[in-house]
């Protein structure tokens, strides 16, 4: 998806990174990391505002821009890992684990490109952007890792925030449609996808996990696509800027990992979906009510309480 690192997933499909020990002086870079990461922030931005443009102005199915994603991510895969030989096509298209992750990471990158631009930009990101929690939930009986009550208390806002966003407080089922459960659904999907990958960096690159979504990616878009209008040349130039734009998305993200504690890094990315609605509200005239606007923070302050790190020398319930 979106806002994952560059091998977990979106929009648009992003491992989550170790956070980088502070003792070492090459690895702490709060000035670089922090312009890594606002290149990724840019890149998202501009990819997600550009597939609901297409989507809801122009009248360009969002398989075309999953597809166009999927085709530059490959050469964006090749031109970055290939001369290192960091990346296998083969292992990627046929390996038992990146095949799951592939197709997980298709899936959950076209439930995020198809809600866009019917919920609006803001309300898919930040109900897509719930895959922090579920992740870290998921990683509970499948990873072995702790629960805490950081990751309930995250579940729980989570939940109250997408029941106020979807107006599910009213008591009216309608209100949840069609794309609420794509949504939701996308973000579970996306959670799966980093617990594959973290079983997947013990063996894998980061080349092969990322190139096993991009050739699924195009393999699940293509079809969709035959069936669909072709796109026009001024098309064609903004999908190839939308992908080019996830695709600085990823790298910047994962390059701003780098020289980032995992909490600042999470921090930088929480602002996501944050940016997005802004945008949303001022180019496309996107609302949001007082319940609505509640539950987005409750959405926010659970995605930030899951990524970020305890204090050091604080012990974690």
């Amino acid at each position: 998806m979106h806002g994952m690192p560059c091998n977990a997933a979106a929009t648009g499909p992003h491992r989550r990174m170790s956070a980088p020990r502070t003792t070492d002086r090459n690895a702490y870079d709060f000035r670089r990391g922090a312009l890594w990461m606002l290149g990724s922030l840019a890149g998202f931005t501009g990819m997600a505002l550009l597939v609901m443009h297409l989507g809801s102005t122009r009248a360009v199915s969002p398989w075309w821009a999953l597809l166009f994603r999927a085709l530059v991510g490959i050469v964006v895969v090749a031109v970055i890992y290939g001369p290192g030989k960091n990346v296998s096509f083969r292992r990627a298209a046929t390996g038992r684990l990146l095949v799951s992750r592939g197709v997980l990471g298709a899936l959950g990158t076209a439930a995020y490109y198809l809600t866009l631009p019917k919920l609006g930009a803001g309300k898919a990101t930040l109900i897509g952007n719930t895959w922090t929690i579920w992740a870290a939930i998921l990683a509970v009986p499948m990873l072995g890792e702790k629960m805490t009550a950081r990751k309930v208390v995250g579940l729980v806002l989570a939940i109250g925030g997408i029941a106020l966003i979807t107006e599910l407080e009213r008591g009216d089922l309608s209100q949840f449609g069609r794309y609420e459960v794509i949504a939701v659904a996308g973000a579970l999907i996306a959670a799966c996808v980093v617990v594959v990958i973290r079983q997947l960096t013990r063996t894998e690159t980061s080349g092969t996990i990322f190139a096993s979504q991009c050739l699924y990616s195009a393999l699940l878009a293509l079809p969709f696509c035959l069936m669909q209008t072709m796109p026009g040349l001024m098309d064609f130039a903004l999908l190839t800027l939308a992908a080019l734009l996830a695709a600085v998305g990823q790298i910047g993200m994962t390059e701003g990992f780098r020289f980032l504690p995992v909490s600042v890094g999470g921090a930088f990315q929480m602002l996501l979906p944050l940016l997005i609605t802004a945008m949303g509200c001022l180019l496309f005239a996107e609302t949001f009510t007082l319940m609505q606007s509640l539950g987005a923070s409750f959405i926010l302050a659970g995605c930030y309480g899951v990524v970020s790190q305890p204090k050091i020398g604080a012990k974690e319930s």
